[in-house]
Formats: C-alpha cells, sequence, structure tokens
C-alpha cells in the first residue's frame, strides 16, 4: 500500500512539474512573439520614414513619389492599421537632412539584422528608379547610407549599376535598355566580364549569402519584404545561371 501511494505522489509531482513546464512555455512564447511584434513594428515605422526621405532628397515632393511610396507600403502585404502608422511615419517626416536619416538609419540598425537593412537598402533603390532618373539628392542619400546602415560600401556601387547602369536610366524593374542582358548579369552580381572565373565565383557567393529568408521571417518582416528577398535571390541565381553557361563553368 505503501509503494501505491508512493507511486501517486510521485506522478502528482510529475504533473505539477509538467502543467508547470507547459506554462512557462506559453510565457516564453508569449513574450517572444511580443518581441517580434515589437521589432517588427519598429521595422516598418524606421522603413517607412526612409521611404519619406528618399522622396524628399531632391528638394521636393511630387505626387508620383507620393503614389510610388503608397504603392510600396502597400504591396509589403501588411494590415490596414499598420499601414495606417506607416503613413503616420511617412507624414511625420517633414524636412530632409542628413542627420535626420542617420538617426533614423541608427533606429533601424539598433533592433534589425544586417540582412534585413540590406534589404531595407535595395528598396529604396527600387523607390528611386521607379521614376527612371537618379536625382541628385537622391544619390548623396544612397551613397551615404550604406554607412550609417552598416553595410558593406560596395553595395552603393552594385545597385547603382544594377538599377541605373552606366546609361544612368533606370526603371521600376532595374532594367536599363543600353545593357545586354549579359551586361546586367554581371551587374547583378556585383562584377565584370573581365574578371576571372574566380571573382566571378566569389562574386555569386557574396550576393548570395545577402538574403537570408528564414533569419528575414524571424524578425517578423512582412510578406512583401520576404517577397522582395526571394525575388532578389531569384535575380542572382538566374543572372549566375547565365554567366555560368556563357563561361561554360
Amino acid at each position: 500500500m505503501r509503494i501505491i501511494w508512493i507511486i501517486i505522489i510521485w506522478l502528482i509531482v510529475l504533473w505539477i512539474r509538467s502543467a508547470q513546464g507547459r506554462r512557462r512555455m506559453e510565457q516564453a512564447q508569449s513574450m517572444g512573439r511580443a518581441q517580434t511584434d515589437y521589432v517588427r513594428r519598429r521595422i516598418l515605422e524606421c522603413f517607412s520614414r526612409m521611404l519619406a526621405f528618399i522622396s524628399k532628397a531632391d528638394g521636393r515632393i511630387s505626387k508620383c513619389e507620393v503614389d510610388v511610396a503608397s504603392r510600396c507600403l502597400k504591396s509589403l502585404g501588411i494590415s490596414e492599421a499598420e499601414y495606417q502608422r506607416c503613413v503616420a511615419a511617412f507624414n511625420g517626416v517633414r524636412d530632409f537632412s542628413p542627420e535626420a536619416f542617420r538617426r533614423c538609419a541608427a533606429d533601424l540598425v539598433d533592433i534589425a539584422t544586417n540582412e534585413t537593412c540590406t534589404l531595407i537598402y535595395e528598396m529604396l533603390w527600387i523607390v528611386a528608379a521607379a521614376d527612371g532618373t537618379l536625382a541628385a539628392g537622391e544619390d548623396d542619400l544612397l551613397r551615404n547610407a550604406t554607412g550609417a546602415l552598416g553595410i558593406d560600401g560596395f553595395l552603393y556601387y552594385h545597385f547603382k549599376r544594377s538599377y541605373f547602369g552606366s546609361g544612368g536610366s533606370g526603371g521600376t524593374d532595374g532594367g536599363r535598355s543600353g545593357d545586354s542582358d549579359l551586361e546586367k548579369a554581371y551587374a547583378k552580381l556585383g562584377c565584370s566580364s573581365s574578371d576571372s572565373d574566380d571573382a566571378v565565383k566569389a562574386a555569386y557567393r557574396k550576393a548570395a549569402m545577402r538574403y537570408h529568408p528564414d533569419r528575414l521571417r524571424a524578425e517578423g518582416l512582412p510578406e512583401g519584404m520576404i517577397a522582395q528577398a526571394t525575388r532578389s535571390m531569384a535575380e542572382i541565381n538566374a543572372a549566375w545561371d547565365l554567366i555560368r553557361k556563357t563561361r561554360s563553368l
């Protein structure tokens, strides 16, 4: 009989410990979701402010630029409440100044990974290229943004060549009429046709490491941003396939 009571007591103790463990796990998951939501909200607010900065970098903001920024935000697949917060953050930027942009970039770096900062930097280039021209103010902002965001300064030259090319004109798809498909492929990887096979392979590996969808998802980024990272990754792979076939690698 005593053994039976010992077994019953131990079963009760195990049940209590299991229940406590489940509660701790639920609390940890709840805290994790709250942290993810907080990071997501701040990233979206920083991105919205950066859209305002890039729109005002040429000294004025046109209806076309507002429409492009609005479409960009809506393409993220965020809720209406999140969209309204983004619009408020966008409208909260009254005037452009390099110092104000640096403060915004510092806020983003404080909570986001390098991959997220790189993705947002590319999205700024996409917005800048939407009207087909790169204003001097936009060029200056994007050149200085790499340092403010703590990303490789090479990316300024890479994205400028990728979205505007040698002809100085761009578009929403990053296409340049003056460059061949092969030249565009080299620009996408950040190398040139004169580079050695080893240098091109290294450029591809570096470009492929630029985005990690799993890490981006872990930060709670909206599906629109994940989709952009996926598109960029697909373009990098397509560029590599073309170059690899051309060089018979």
